[in-house]
């Protein structure tokens, strides 16, 4: 694993701590927050080459802290090849042939549902069973969801030009796009360049009829204001910002552990 940062607020004095796990394809990261989420006591972020049982069990031996009692812990998984279903096209007994005929998973993952209510979705996705098998082993009493399905939740209302939420991990990034009480979009892709990235939102846009002159463009995760990304994405969208998370005064901008603040909201 490379360790892109770290940050550690006297985690001594965590009181009632809440543990936050996020795990995907190519990245592992983690806080440890006061129940509420607005305290940040330590958080990393890590990027793998794969995300396995080994990635994990490296990650909680090189980091004592992950040992302790936990007040509450949270799990989201990021991991690609999920499909969002209505009540009429899901067939749970269907789930696991359906993942394989759209995403090649070998068998050897756990299929896991979620329920998303207040949309009437559901969230099909499956899980390396070694890794959800250890995460279970480790906490057992941890609350798990997709990384999707809590996107999803937190969006309360967007515009009638719509409002596009893009996520960037280092190889690739999530797309939720909402237009006033409809969700038209939930996706992830890969990239190489900034062009990529910006190639696939103008094709979107251009898709499902949307001016990237009126969308509001909200983005988080591991891009810099400074970056070439973000430059790209300036000469296209007209209303483009950083949704941040509360955690202020680090040397690394808010925006980057949005999601993991999310997650650790979760818990309150």
């Amino acid at each position: 694993m490379k360790q892109l940062f770290t940050i550690e607020n006297n985690p001594e004095t965590a009181v009632q701590p809440v543990l936050s796990l996020r795990l995907g394809n190519h990245h592992l990261g983690y806080s440890i927050t006061s129940p509420d989420g607005d305290k940040l006591y330590s958080l990393a972020y890590y990027r793998t080459e794969q995300t396995d049982t080994a990635a994990l069990e490296e990650l909680l031996a090189q980091t004592p802290a992950l040992h302790n009692q936990f007040y509450s812990v949270q799990v989201a998984w990021d991991f690609t090849g999920n499909a969002l279903l209505s009540s009429v096209e899901h067939q749970p007994e269907e789930s696991g042939t359906m993942l394989r005929a759209l995403f090649g998973t070998n068998g050897q993952e756990e299929v896991i549902t979620e329920n998303i209510s207040n949309w009437q979705l559901f969230n099909v996705y499956a899980v390396p069973a070694g890794l959800l098998q250890k995460i279970k082993q480790q906490y057992p009493a941890a609350q798990s969801r997709h990384q999707i399905s809590l996107s999803i939740k937190q969006v309360i209302a967007a515009t009638e030009e719509g409002n596009m939420y893009v996520d960037f991990r280092p190889d690739d990034f999530t797309v939720l796009l909402v237009k006033s009480s409809r969700l038209l979009l939930a996706q992830t892709y890969t990239y190489s360049t900034p062009e990529d990235v910006v190639y696939y939102l103008l094709k979107i846009c251009s898709r499902l009829g949307l001016s990237q002159q009126e969308l509001q463009l909200q983005v988080s995760g591991l891009i810099d204001s400074n970056s070439a990304l973000y430059k790209e994405l300036y000469q296209y969208f007209l209303h483009i910002g950083f949704r941040e998370s509360g955690w202020q005064g680090n040397d690394y901008p808010a925006h980057f552990f949005t999601t993991l603040n999310d997650l650790a909201r979760c818990a309150s």
